[in-house]
C-alpha cells in the first residue's frame, strides 16, 4: 500500500540515536516512553480487531520496527508493554523497544513499538495452500516454539493465544517469535473472567478455557501449540470453528476426535464412558512419526494436569535428532536458517 510517511534519510551513528533517545524517553509505571516522530512511517502490515500494526523505520539507527495501535486504549497497551518487557532477552519472542507517545492528531495516544519480524506462519500456512511441512519442519519449529514458550513461563508469563497468526517469521533470516500479547496475563494476576468471554481464538483454545475456569495455567499455551503442531504436519487446523459457534460446540468437536476423557467426570459433568481417540487417522504415521506423535498427543491432553510442558515435551526422544537445526521450513521467508 502507499507509505504514511516517505523514509528520510538517516544517520546510524550511535551518538544520534543515543541523544534521540536520552531527549525523548520518559516512564510510566516501569515503560519506556518516546516519541513517534523518532520513526519513519512505512506501510501498514497488519490490521485486526486488536488494533493496526505499522511498519515503520527508526529515523537515527534505520531499525525496521513494528509499531502497534491498539484500539482497546492506554491501559491495554502499557499492560502488553509489560509483559513483552518481562519476556526481554527470549529469543523467540517479539523483541520490545518502547512504547512511543504519539503526534500531531494522534499527540497523547501511545503506541506499542517492537522489532520487525516478518510474515506470520499464518500467512506462510495460507501460500502453501494446505502443503504440509515435513517431519523434520515441524520438528525445528516447534523446538523454538517450546523453547520461546518455555521460558516465557518461567518468567510467569501466559500467552493465552498461541496460534499460528501470532508467530513470525523472519523475512531474511527465518527466525521465529511469538507476538501479539493482547490476551497474555501474569500467572500471578488475578484469574480473569472467562464467563463472560472465551479467552483466546476458539479453534486453539484448551478444554479449561472452554469449560469457562478461572485458575488456569501456563497448560493452556501447551494445548494451543500441540493445535499448532498438528497443522503443521497436515497442512490444516486440527479444530476448525465457525464464528458462530461457542465453548460448547468446539468441545464435542475435540471430544469427537480424541474421545471422551476421564477427566469429564471428575468435572462434575456426568460423563463417564470412554471412546477411542480418532487423532492418529487425522495424523497419520507418513505424516507424523510415532516418536513425534507421542508429542503430539502429550501437548493434546484433555486434562491440564496430564499435559506436558514446554521443558518436558523438548525432553522427547522426538527432539533427540540434532540434523534439523538448520532446517529451513520452505516457503516461510527469502532464506537463512531458522534462529
Amino acid at each position: 500500500m502507499a507509505s504514511i510517511n516517505q523514509p528520510s534519510k538517516f544517520s546510524d551513528s550511535k551518538h544520534a540515536a543515543t541523544q534521540d533517545t536520552a531527549a525523548a524517553t520518559t516512564t510510566i509505571g516501569g515503560v519506556s516512553i518516546g516519541r513517534l516522530k523518532s520513526y519513519n512511517l512505512l506501510e501498514e502490515s497488519g490490521n485486526g480487531a486488536f488494533g493496526v500494526v505499522t511498519k515503520a523505520q527508526h529515523r537515527s539507527t534505520g531499525e525496521a520496527v513494528a509499531i502497534k495501535t491498539v484500539r482497546h486504549g492506554r491501559k491495554a497497551l502499557l499492560r502488553e508493554a509489560s509483559l513483552l518487557a518481562a519476556c526481554s532477552g527470549n529469543p523467540h519472542v517479539v523483541g520490545f523497544r518502547e512504547v512511543a507517545r504519539g503526534r500531531g492528531l494522534m499527540k497523547g495516544q501511545l503506541h506499542l513499538v517492537m522489532e520487525f519480524v516478518g510474515p506470520s506462519l499464518h500467512d506462510v500456512l495460507c501460500k502453501r495452500r494446505g502443503q504440509p511441512f515435513m517431519e523434520a519442519e515441524a520438528r525445528g519449529m516447534m523446538r523454538r516454539l517450546l523453547g520461546g514458550a518455555e521460558k516465557m513461563h518461567a518468567r510467569g508469563v501466559i500467552h493465552c493465544d498461541l496460534k499460528p497468526g501470532n508467530v513470525l517469521i523472519g523475512e531474511n533470516d527465518g527466525q521465529v517469535k511469538v507476538c501479539d500479547f493482547g490476551l497474555a496475563r501474569f500467572a500471578a494476576s488475578p484469574p480473569p473472567d472467562t464467563t463472560t468471554q472465551l479467552l483466546g481464538t476458539l479453534c486453539y483454545m484448551a478444554p479449561e478455557l472452554l469449560h469457562g475456569m478461572k485458575n488456569f495455567d501456563a497448560s493452556v499455551d501447551m494445548w494451543s501449540l500441540g493445535c499448532v503442531m498438528a497443522e503443521l504436519v497436515t497442512g490444516k487446523p486440527l479444530f476448525k470453528a465457525k464464528e458462530t459457534e461457542n465453548g460448547c460446540q468446539q468441545l464435542v468437536s475435540i471430544v469427537n476426535l480424541l474421545g471422551i476423557p476421564d477427566v469429564l467426570s471428575e468435572m462434575e459433568l456426568g460423563v463417564s464412558e470412554s471412546s477411542r481417540s480418532q487423532l492418529r487417522e487425522k495424523v497419520p504415521e507418513e505424516k507424523l512419526s510415532q516418536e513425534g506423535f507421542d508429542v503430539l498427543c502429550g501437548l493434546l491432553e484433555y486434562n491440564p494436569k496430564e499435559r506436558l510442558t514446554a521443558a518436558n515435551a523438548l525432553q522427547k526422544p522426538w527432539f533427540a535428532v540434532k540434523d534439523d537445526d538448520a532446517t529451513f521450513p520452505a516457503g516461510c521467508s527469502s532464506g537463512g536458517s531458522v534462529q
